[in-house]
């Protein structure tokens, strides 16, 4: 009897499930997930991290480091290719070795930054540029609207939330 019951509730809760999925068996994904990125995996780094699919084609990337007294700092800056003129920062995404910066002690460039990691003697991060990283002379320029399009918005679900939640280090 009791093996019964449990074909029973077994078929009510299956049936239940493929109705609330209307049917196909699928769950509805995120918009985030759904929409995708553009993968990148920084080997010499050891992070992942995705960028908006809408960014395909416009940006560009370049590696450089600097060494300060407590260890070598390295960055890729991440910039806007038809704003590259005018600077087309949008991003830099940071490693520093050692643990000086923390959650209450981030990187403090003058435009901001996201604390992101850290873990086996390296902290991970993002900053950000604090001046116009456009042609702020024709602000209504093709260039200048997009590279504002890639730099924002800076509300809630920002391209910077996308970014920050696909960071994944490396094993």
């Amino acid at each position: 009897m009791k093996r019964y019951i449990f074909a029973i509730l077994l078929l009510a809760a299956m049936l239940f499930y493929f109705s609330a999925c209307g049917g196909n068996g699928q769950v509805e994904q995120p918009v985030q997930e759904a929409i995708g990125g553009i993968f990148h995996q920084f080997d010499n780094l050891g992070f992942s991290v995705e960028f908006p699919a809408f960014w395909e084609g416009k940006y560009g990337m370049a590696e450089f480091y600097f060494e300060q007294d407590y260890g070598t700092t390295y960055l890729v800056a991440i910039y806007h290719l038809g704003s590259r003129e005018f600077g087309g920062i949008l991003l830099w995404l940071g490693r520093a070795v050692g643990e000086h910066f923390t959650y209450d002690n981030p990187p403090r460039p003058a435009g901001g930054s996201i604390f992101l990691a850290q873990t086996g003697g390296y902290t991970y991060f993002i900053n950000f540029p604090s001046d116009v990283q456009h042609n702020y002379l024709e602000p209504d320029s093709e260039s200048a609207v997009e590279y504002r399009k890639m730099a924002g918005p800076w509300g809630e679900q920002s391209h910077w939330d996308f970014l920050i939640d696909s960071f994944r280090l490396i094993d």
